[in-house]
């Protein structure tokens, strides 16, 4: 049966509209996370809308989902060497410096010169700037590959090294180091927390537990390409993970524990192995399902689908910075707070969607113009 559903040659290229259309609905929905987390304390977020954005949306369908993707690409590109990786790496790192520079440093300056609340902007600066965010996950990551690719090794093997890379992670989940700069170091590569009371430590994708999601979406990616027939075979993949992937999540919920039960913590970033599974499983659902919706939608949407996901880096990096600018520094000069109600958060949330990709258009379109007239 396998057989006419999978080739031993490369068959099914280019881009995979399936991937386009779910990268386009978690790109939508980024500014109102987002804005939930600015604006929620951690008990908020257990609760309500702000859950379901924060933990859901914003859990398992979320970064899992653009990791996998991200290997994914991977088995697609041309550009795939070892050089072309650190290439990749290298532009990542001072796409994530600029970021900071302007969702965090410069918002934050301009808040303490107005309103001269150090404990608010200052304090945190240091930890939120040199935080493990996903673009400097990315950074790690595709050094990373392009290394092991500079060995000459298979995605087969180095997605066995991903996974001996988790369990080596996974005795270190948690840990705490009585310094600082230590703790912020080391959580770009396992897991370190920090005790309550202390100064946060933000270690959301630290390389040795989330670099298996990336070199699974890779693996996955080079099974997809040999796919003559992805109708019968998103059929037959798709129930299975959909079953597993809630099962473990319904089960999470209800005995209030693991990834599903950890709002404004680290549960979530710190999974173990099978949560990491589960949400690579719950990836190639959500493929699946993208591919079954890509064949009835209109054209006209998957063109706009293919137009965001092809914008990630553009739209990731302007998000970020719309709700930083608006929550943390217009909301809180204003009233003295980051804190809104779930439905206010909602529409601020639309709203700062609707913009990003407004701006991010005007930006493409801009940098388009002047790669153009550079040519003339």
């Amino acid at each position: 049966m396998f057989e006419k559903i999978i080739s031993k040659n490369v068959v099914n290229t280019g881009r995979q509209p399936e991937a386009d259309i779910m990268k386009a609905f978690v790109l939508l929905n980024l500014a109102i996370i987002h804005v939930y987390v600015e604006c929620s304390t951690a008990e908020e977020l257990f609760y309500g809308l702000r859950y379901f954005f924060d933990s859901i949306i914003g859990g398992p369908f979320a970064a899992p989902f653009f990791m996998f993707s991200m290997g994914l690409g991977l088995a697609y590109t041309k550009k795939d060497s070892a050089e072309d990786l650190f290439r990749r790496g290298r532009d990542m790192l001072f796409i994530g410096i600029a970021h900071n520079v302007c969702r965090y440093l410069i918002p934050s300056l301009i808040g303490y010169v107005i309103t001269k609340d150090a404990d608010f902007y200052l304090a945190r600066l240091p930890y939120r700037f040199f935080s493990n965010d996903i673009l400097q996950f990315a950074t790690l990551a595709f050094f990373t590959m392009g290394l092991l690719k500079k060995f000459k090794l298979s995605i087969k093997w180095i997605w066995v090294i991903s996974v001996i890379m988790m369990f080596i992670a996974l005795p270190f989940n948690g840990l705490y180091f009585d310094n600082h700069a230590i703790n912020i170091i080391l959580g770009f590569f396992i897991g370190t927390e920090n005790p309550p009371g202390e100064p946060v430590i933000y270690t959301d994708f630290p390389l040795f537990i989330w670099f298996f999601i990336y070199a699974s979406g890779s693996l996955f990616g080079e099974l997809l390409k040999r796919v003559k027939d992805k109708k019968k075979f998103y059929a037959i993949v798709t129930p299975p993970c959909l079953i597993i992937f809630w099962a473990t999540i319904i089960h999470q919920f209800v005995y209030e524990y693991g990834m599903m039960m950890g709002p404004g913590d680290n549960v979530f970033y710190h999974m173990n192995p099978y949560e990491a599974l589960v949400c690579n499983l719950n990836s190639i659902a959500c493929l699946g399902l993208c591919f079954f919706l890509s064949r009835i939608l209109p054209g006209k949407i998957q063109d706009i689908a293919n137009h965001i996901s092809r914008n990630i880096n553009v739209i990731y990096f302007i998000q970020w910075v719309l709700v930083f600018w608006t929550v943390d520094l217009i909301i809180y000069v204003i009233t003295g707070s980051t804190h809104l109600d779930q439905i206010p958060a909602l529409i601020v949330g639309i709203i700062l969607s609707i913009l990003t990709v407004i701006l991010s258009d005007v930006w493409v379109n801009l940098r388009r113009r002047i790669s153009n007239e550079k040519k003339i």
